[in-house]
């Protein structure tokens, strides 16, 4: 009667575990910006998958921007061998990620590239174990509207007469 009990939840065991690690944990979450279109945003995000297995998640970042320089930077770190995130790919308004090769610490970054409107990260990847994270950082530097550089041509142009006026002078 012991072994057939054992029997039974061992399969009930290993089945349940097979299914569990088959489960993914895709998530989407919005990330507010922190800043102001004149001086730039900023924000930080992350998750932490609670299931083995395959994700795709996406990050909704508002506002929207208007013509700016933004990069880009996620990690995971396990040195201890639990809570291991194998980083796929990610991209950003269709931007892709560079990674480092997967290993205990792993990040992917996205070199200074232009961008506009509404933001959306998606991050593709494997949790190998349960409760594994993983963080990042978004920065945004606004680019100055034409008018900034035509008044600052302006500006040195009335320099430059000014400086010709006293050499005359």
């Amino acid at each position: 009667m012991k072994l057939k009990s054992f029997l039974i939840g061992t399969v009930l065991a290993a089945t349940s575990m097979t299914t569990y690690a088959a489960v993914g944990d895709s998530q989407s979450v919005g990330v507010t910006l922190y800043g102001t279109p004149a001086t730039g945003y900023s924000t930080n995000f992350g998750l932490t998958h609670l299931v083995v297995g395959s994700f795709t998640d996406v990050f909704t970042f508002s506002p929207s921007v208007g013509p700016s320089l933004l990069n880009a930077w996620v990690q995971t770190m396990n040195l201890g061998g639990n809570h291991d995130i194998d980083f796929g790919s990610a991209d950003l308004n269709g931007h892709a990620l560079t990674f480092t090769p997967t290993g205990g610490i792993e990040a992917g970054w996205l070199d200074p590239t232009w961008v506009s409107g509404p933001l959306v990260l998606t991050v593709n990847g494997i949790s190998n174990s349960v409760t594994a994270s993983y963080s990042g950082t978004l920065n945004i530097d606004p680019v100055p509207e034409p008018e900034t550089y035509l008044m600052m041509l302006g500006g040195l142009g009335i320099l430059s007469y000014i400086g010709r006026r006293r050499k005359q002078s």
